[in-house]
């Protein structure tokens, strides 16, 4: 369904809304759950493999939920937009600087612990082929676990590119491009605990747009394998502050 997003369309909006946002996820934990017990009672799974399919579905239809809820923007009216297709209005600077005072990395060590993880997960199913361990699931369950951990921490070991840099006059990230302090109205680091594990999270909010309207971020930078994320928000506030100070 492709819709406009504007005040005609708030009915299908709302109706999108719930049907991929709560009843996919829904319908994909009792989808499993359904899928397993048949499969437990005609024998084609190990009776061991049933408590952790049905263990393992609440998760699944929970990482779906938040997956779908990115894409969603709650408005002050109560409504919400599909923000999967909107780009940000990246705007041209005459002035964006050759050079930045501070760029930030991926962390070497977090990637290869990533990358070691992988392949330990790995190693452990080809273990288990052999061992002939009595279960179908928990295997298959490992070695997407292991191809997950190694496929984004060898990608981030390859990746020499900045993921933030930090200038007098602006700040530079790869969705927004350059955008000066005075069209950022703030841009603060938080703890995001909602997950599994915490996450280090830049908030970035920018004037003028329909994230404003929300008073939401226009992104979300995700810092937790950054190298020197702990200084971040203490370099931005300095290069704010004086840069505040210099326009006044």
């Amino acid at each position: 369904m492709i819709y406009t997003n504007d005040e005609a369309d708030k009915s299908i909006r709302q109706r999108n809304f719930y049907l991929t946002v709560f009843v996919l996820p829904i319908g994909l934990i009792i989808g499993i759950c359904v899928f397993v017990y048949l499969a437990t009672k005609s024998n084609y799974l190990p009776k061991g493999d049933a408590l952790f399919g049905y263990i393992s579905s609440p998760s699944l239809g929970i990482y779906l939920f938040a997956y779908n809820m990115k894409k969603w923007l709650r408005m002050p009216d109560g409504t919400f937009h599909n923000i999967k297709d909107i780009k940000p209005t990246n705007k041209f600077y005459i002035n964006e600087p050759a050079e930045y005072e501070f760029e930030y990395f991926y962390s070497k060590n977090e990637k290869i612990t990533s990358t070691l993880l992988g392949i330990a997960l790995i190693g452990f199913f080809i273990w288990s082929l052999f061992v002939g361990m009595n279960s179908i699931l928990i295997p298959i369950a490992i070695i997407i676990m292991g191809m997950f951990f190694s496929y984004f921490g060898i990608k981030g070991l390859l990746d020499k590119s900045a993921k933030l840099k930090l200038a007098k006059t602006g700040l530079w990230t790869a969705k927004l491009g350059f955008v000066e302090w005075k069209d950022i109205i703030k841009a603060q680091v938080i703890e995001d605990a909602s997950g599994k594990s915490p996450q280090t999270i830049l908030e970035i909010y920018l004037k003028g747009t329909i994230f404003a309207e929300a008073n939401q971020p226009d992104e979300r930078l995700n810092l937790t394998d950054i190298e020197g994320k702990q200084f971040v928000e203490t370099e931005i506030y300095i290069l704010q502050s004086k840069h505040n100070e210099h326009t006044k």
